[in-house]
């Protein structure tokens, strides 16, 4: 056969394999179509309010003007060197950086190990009460969950009358929002009471896609609970984890806003990137320094993501892309 032939051969079979795997992808899309439209507002909403507003980053290089915003000069890098030299610009990235490396350590492996004792439970009810307990506390929001600690740890909050019900009368009551020292312990344990239930569902998912039958091996071949643990379960949730810590290593910059920002008064000074943004890019008006801020911060958190997708893929073999 002659070589021209060969070739067109080939050609024509890839090209008809080509047809065959865009033709099953239609008809999967086709048959998973009631899937897609659930999936529609989501992207609707990440398209409307993350995608969408990408081309104002351009007012990061810009001396913008609200009131004349099409004749507002081009700066360039200006407004990314005057961010550096704001005085308070260096203390908001440690403590910005503190707070999420300790949320990070505190709060990533709480949902997984309350997520491996809720999977142990056998009485269904009781299982059901303690995982409805700890996800009720994500559906209150940030400043209800504010308003709350401002009443538990008020001067004749609860936790002053215990104090005093067990130390005696003579306690002096204290203005625990007021105690540098508290702000930080109460910032992180707040957000792991709120998250850690709802983050558990993920890994109680993915617990129950280990096949029963290897845990069924292992007590015939003797392994007690905690082997079963350690070479079934943790292995099976491997790739979960590993994907879920990618995405929390890129937030390493992120902080909560409105936990901070509800909590800080006059005897705290606790300054974060994003209330930083705000005092010095919204409240002042400075909104050109506000996109330079949220710029570079996406900047880092896309760098973060990259690095550890790329070692967690050397790693474990588990990556996002």
């Amino acid at each position: 056969m002659p070589l021209s032939s060969v070739v067109e051969t080939t050609k024509e079979r890839r090209l008809a394999a080509l047809k065959k795997q865009r033709s099953s992808r239609w008809k999967q899309m086709k048959q998973d179509r009631y899937l897609y439209l659930m999936l529609l507002p989501t992207l609707l909403l990440v398209f409307f309010f993350s995608y969408l507003p990408m081309p104002g980053l351009v007012v990061a290089f810009m001396d913008w003007d609200i009131f004349d915003q099409f004749r507002s000069e081009w700066v360039g890098f200006a407004n990314f060197e005057r961010l550096f030299q704001v005085p308070a610009f260096s203390q908001a990235i440690w403590n910005t950086l503190w707070i999420s490396i300790l949320s990070l350590a505190v709060g990533f492996p709480v949902p997984i190990i309350f997520a491996l004792l809720i999977n142990e439970v056998r009485v269904k009810y009781f299982k059901r009460f303690v995982q409805t307990v700890s996800y009720l506390p994500h559906f209150l929001s940030w400043i209800a969950v504010v308003g709350i600690l401002y009443t538990i740890f008020a001067k004749y909050g609860i936790v002053n009358d215990i104090r005093i019900a067990i130390l005696g009368p003579d306690t002096e009551r204290q203005l625990f929002l007021t105690d540098q020292s508290f702000f930080v312990p109460n910032v992180v344990l707040t957000s792991l009471w709120k998250e850690f239930g709802w983050g558990s569902i993920i890994y109680l998912a993915a617990l129950t896609s280990i096949d029963p039958q290897l845990y069924e091996a292992a007590t015939i071949d003797g392994a007690g609970k905690w082997r079963q643990v350690r070479h079934i379960t943790l292995p099976g949730l491997l790739p979960t984890t590993v994907i879920l810590l990618i995405l929390s290593l890129g937030n390493l910059f992120n902080s909560n806003f409105e936990l901070i920002y509800g909590l800080q008064n006059a005897f705290i000074n606790f300054e974060v990137i994003s209330t930083l943004v705000y005092r010095q890019g919204i409240a002042e008006g400075d909104y050109s320094m506000a996109t330079a801020l949220g710029f570079v911060q996406g900047l880092v958190a896309f760098l973060l993501i990259y690095l550890s997708n790329r070692l967690a893929k050397k790693l474990t073999d588990v990556s996002i892309w």
